[in-house]
């Protein structure tokens, strides 16, 4: 018999797979509205259905092998779908500062498990049906939970990634900032 906990990382899984292949199909751009719980703890995790979401974009990191769908917005739905962009804030490739959150889940490699393996210097790609952005860390922060400054815009194009930390405690997050490199 499969425990629950298994048995969700499978359907978690097989969900972003099925959200990765539906983006790879997209010819074109498709708005996903889910509202902002602005106080809502990206520690908490949801096993509701996932299967309403697709993705807006992927975002890559190849340091650590991170392959991740992105939705709009950041409610426990869409955390637990994939990682949540924050709709306060710019689009990639927009002047400002994108901020995408996501769950510290406990199975290896999984949404932002090895963020806190990512350095200064490291590059990040987000993946839209029309371009792909380029961002190499520039900043690697820890935070306490009610520090909204990461959410604040900038006159410069950055990405700014963020998750709970340390795992299984969450006391506080973890902050990856990334500027925009264009090739």
């Amino acid at each position: 018999m499969i425990s629950a906990s298994i048995a969700t990382n499978i359907y978690q899984y097989t969900k972003k797979q099925e959200i990765i292949a539906t983006f790879d199909n997209t010819v074109s751009h498709e708005d996903i509205l889910s509202p902002i719980q602005s106080n809502q703890d990206i520690d908490e995790q949801d096993n509701s259905d996932i299967s309403e979401f697709s993705a807006d974009y992927i975002l890559e990191i190849p340091c650590i092998d991170s392959l991740e769908p992105v939705v709009e917005g950041t409610d426990r739905s869409a955390l637990s779908a994939a990682l949540g962009h924050e709709e306060s804030t710019v689009l990639p490739g927009e002047v400002g500062n994108c901020v995408i959150a996501g769950h510290r889940n406990y199975t290896f490699g999984k949404y932002f498990n090895r963020l806190n393996e990512v350095e200064i210097g490291d590059m990040i790609y987000i993946h839209t049906p029309t371009d792909e952005y380029s961002y190499q860390v520039s900043e690697i922060k820890t935070v306490r939970p009610e520090d909204v400054d990461i959410l604040e815009n900038t006159e410069n194009e950055i990405l700014t990634l963020y998750t709970c930390t340390p795992i299984y405690i969450a006391t506080h997050r973890l902050v990856v900032v990334a500027e925009r490199v264009y090739n």
